[in-house]
């Protein structure tokens, strides 16, 4: 049996990387996605795009909340800016765990090759 792998968590959600079907599974509140990596990437991408600063200086209504989408998944989900900072924190780690693991395992296998 092949279980889910935790890639990074916070106090307010955490990761999986399913090697089953190689993708990454992000829960966050009652948002739950699954992404290709690739459909992962450009989230993040999408993700770290949002202007928080501005919004953190904007006093109108609509910069209290971010629609983070990722049309791919059918996915549409509005965060007050609190939950954007802390989505973002999620996003970012789970990224930087993925890197890590890749290279990590890239180092490994050269190593099994050169013995």
């Amino acid at each position: 049996m092949n279980t889910p792998n935790e890639l990074f968590s916070t106090a307010k959600g955490y990761s999986l990387q399913c090697d089953v079907t190689s993708k990454v599974i992000l829960h966050f509140g009652d948002l739950t996605a699954s992404f290709k990596i690739r459909d992962f990437l450009n989230f993040r991408r999408a993700v770290n795009q949002i202007d928080i600063q501005s919004k953190l200086f904007d006093l109108s209504d609509e910069s209290d909340y971010e629609f983070v989408e990722a049309p791919q998944l059918n996915l549409s989900h509005k965060l007050t800016l609190c939950e954007t900072i802390q989505f973002r924190e999620l996003v970012n780690g789970t990224f930087f765990a993925i890197e890590l693991n890749s290279l990590l395992h890239e180092l490994l296998y050269t190593e099994q090759e050169l013995v």
